[in-house]
């Protein structure tokens, strides 16, 4: 079953302060991405509240997950974001049973989704 771990960390400081420990934790963002069984791994600054940092990763499974956690790459993301003040977090797992494309071949937003049809 595919994983996703989707959320926002907060510092203290603004966009400058996001910016900086983005850029330098992007050989750890880069290991992640490297990593067997990860689908996407990203961290990018909210454009609207400075000081938010919104993370989005996909794994293959939660053993991939694991891996993830428990291997050197994710220390070192650890130790990195260390250096910096936090000031809040929200980072949740959440479990894909499904996955489908958002657009339909007409290149619009489908009107079904997992068996849900909108009504006219």
């Amino acid at each position: 079953m595919r994983i996703v771990v989707a959320g926002w960390l907060t510092y203290a400081g603004d966009e400058t302060t996001c910016r900086e420990i983005i850029t330098g934790g992007a050989e750890h963002i880069a290991s992640g991405r490297a990593e067997d069984g990860c689908v996407a791994y990203n961290w990018a600054i909210d454009p609207l509240e400075p000081g938010k940092i919104q993370v989005y990763e996909e794994w293959e499974s939660e053993e991939a997950l694991l891996n993830h956690f428990r291997g050197a790459p994710y220390a070192a993301m650890r130790s990195h974001l260390e250096n910096w003040e936090l000031t809040g977090f929200g980072v949740q797992l959440y479990s894909v049973s499904g996955v489908e494309p958002v657009y339909g071949n007409d290149g619009w937003p489908r009107r079904e989704i997992f068996g849900v049809t909108l009504g006219d």
